[in-house]
């Protein structure tokens, strides 16, 4: 697909030019608020397992049901069972969902040990029938999120592509990565060239997007419809803010000054506790605060602080203090 081409039916197939990655633990529905303030579009929830949401699994459900339903968020399902995911799609269109992404990209064992995730790259027939189901379930978008292959010499993510648009995705994800490097090494962005220039619908590229520039780059030097930005959206939610203020010609703010960001902390942990209750937030913030804090500085001895607190109301002193005690530093972090 030509490059004008991908970047317009990449927006109505992913709603963005810039998205979020799903990220077990991470991407559920508080940091996705906090990720909307700071203009991420294009949103993926946690991975959704199909057989617990056939089974009535009462935390699968609540995942998949959260207020932001619908638009521009995606949830995203994994399973390797064809008799599951389609009654398992079917549940997600009749919560809602307008979007729908299928996992054929988790190398993480917990996952393929069942045939799941990146373990399909290793059995596309059975892949196949995967997205069938899928798409006979699903009444809105669905794409479909791949790796290059297993290993090194079993590169096969254009018969995947290739495969996930014959049974009907409206768009396909690669993740330039194989199954066996997980997430170490360097991603072979000519292998999202590659699936591009093959296929019919839009592709998007993931794999080192490390700052706002490398994402225009990306997307604006090859024929991709979007560009998937992870780890580094962890230490910098403002990357997707300062990627369009980019793409538009004009100039990125960076990281925002200690007070806005532990305003937007602040802000972040209420949400979480509203969500997960005060024990659950208290542990799950420090993590966002140890990630926000890089490339500030004090940022080290704020880190070794926050995982010592225990109390709800030391950490949201602790989060307003930051403003004081922190210095910033400047830049993407």
């Amino acid at each position: 697909m030509k490059e004008k081409e991908s970047a317009v039916l990449g927006l109505k197939v992913f709603a963005s030019h810039f998205l979020m990655a799903p990220m077990a633990g991470v991407t559920d529905e508080p940091f996705r608020a906090r990720l909307r303030r700071w203009g991420c579009q294009g949103q993926w929830t946690e991975m959704v397992s199909a057989a617990a949401l056939v089974r009535n699994h009462k935390k699968t459900h609540r995942m998949a049901a959260p207020s932001d339903l619908g638009g521009d968020t995606v949830i995203q399902l994994f399973g390797a069972n064809p008799d599951e995911l389609l009654p398992a799609a079917e549940i997600l269109s009749d919560l809602g969902w307008l979007r729908v992404d299928f996992n054929m990209g988790c190398p993480v064992k917990k996952v393929t040990k069942s045939g799941a995730g990146a373990a399909l790259m290793g059995d596309l027939k059975l892949a196949a029938r995967c997205i069938n189901a899928v798409r006979a379930g699903s009444r809105g978008v669905l794409t479909v999120k791949i790796r290059s292959g297993v290993t090194a010499s079993r590169l096969n993510y254009i018969d995947a592509g290739r495969i996930a648009e014959g049974e009907g995705a409206d768009g396909v994800i690669l993740h330039a990565r194989t199954k066996a490097q997980g997430y170490s090494g360097g991603a072979d962005w000519s292998h999202i060239d590659a699936l591009a220039g093959a296929l019919g619908v839009p592709v998007a590229g993931n794999g080192d997007i490390e700052s706002a520039q490398s994402a225009v780059s990306r997307l604006s030097e090859q024929p991709v419809g979007a560009v998937m930005i992870g780890r580094a959206a962890l230490a910098s939610p403002w990357i997707f803010r300062d990627a369009e203020l980019l793409l538009r010609g004009l100039e990125a703010l960076g990281k925002p000054g200690a007070k806005e960001l532990s305003d937007d902390l602040s802000r972040h942990f209420e949400e979480l506790v509203d969500f997960k209750g005060e024990r659950g937030a208290i542990g799950e913030i420090k993590k966002f605060v140890a990630w926000s804090l890089t490339g500030v500085q004090g940022g080290s001895v704020a880190r070794t602080r926050v995982m010592q607190i225990k109390e709800i109301e030391a950490m949201r002193e602790f989060i307003e203090s930051l403003s004081e005690v922190c210095q910033d530093t400047g830049g993407e972090g």
